[in-house]
């Protein structure tokens, strides 16, 4: 046969195919979409859990020592209360007013010792020498008495420089009063840096006998603010008694002709 004889087998043959191919691949489909069969294998049967660990000494060293102590309970905080204002009305015990009384005589007291030790008797002078120190101290000590707003707190830098520069400053002015006064008074000393040095050192331990007092007696008058007048003027006459004391013990008068 030639080549135009074979070409009607070769077009039969590919209709065949083109006719074939759709039931070929809807024979595939529906292969796949039919579900598997189950498989007749016996299922692993499920392990069992292991059993808890049971810790040792080695791997915990302390679980064989004694307990330790119980938890100390916290402690329970005061509350925060600021310090109210002073009752005026509040009245005094009898014993508060008989201890303003008697260390009322103190600086009086200190007055009359400083005319036994200078060797001139006149007591006016030597009052007038202990006021002298006693109103110039009144300028400075007056700083010598602040108390915080808040007792249960911390003091404010202010009020803590406040009382420290009167400290500082207080003495040296009561001592430069009862000094100058005395000069005045009792005439010129043969070494005046030597008596004013005797007036400062009397002036520093009146100082802090008069605040010792001054706290003494506030204590003891507690919320009340009567006799605080008296209180802060006691302390601040003890400055100037003590200045006095100190210039008449340590001075020494010039020879009279």
């Amino acid at each position: 046969m030639g080549r135009w004889g074979m070409a009607p087998a070769l077009g039969a043959l590919l209709l065949v195919g083109l006719w074939r191919a759709p039931v070929a691949v809807a024979s595939v489909e529906t292969q796949e979409a039919e579900p598997a069969a189950p498989r007749d294998d016996p299922q692993p049967a499920a392990e069992p859990p292991p059993p808890p660990l049971e810790p040792t000494v080695r791997d915990a060293p302390l679980l064989d020592a004694d307990p330790p102590p119980p938890a100390v309970p916290p402690r329970a905080l005061r509350p925060f209360i600021p310090h109210g204002e002073p009752d005026t009305e509040a009245p005094l015990s009898g014993a508060t007013w008989a201890a303003h009384g008697g260390l009322t005589l103190l600086p009086l007291g200190t007055v009359w010792a400083a005319t036994r030790v200078g060797g001139d008797t006149r007591l006016g002078a030597t009052a007038a020498e202990a006021a002298a120190g006693t109103v110039l101290a009144s300028l400075p000590g007056r700083f010598l008495f602040v108390h915080p707003s808040y007792p249960q707190g911390r003091w404010l830098e202010l009020e803590v420089g406040a009382f420290g520069a009167a400290m500082v400053v207080t003495p040296p002015v009561a001592a430069l009063g009862s000094w100058g006064m005395g000069e005045v008074a009792f005439g010129d000393s043969q070494d005046r840096g030597h008596a004013y040095l005797g007036a400062l050192g009397g002036a520093t331990v009146g100082m802090l006998l008069g605040i010792a007092v001054h706290e003494g007696l506030r204590h003891l008058a507690g919320s009340s603010e009567r006799l605080d007048f008296l209180r802060r003027y006691l302390a601040l006459s003890l400055i100037g008694s003590g200045a006095t004391l100190g210039y008449q013990w340590s001075r020494t008068p010039t020879p009279r002709r």
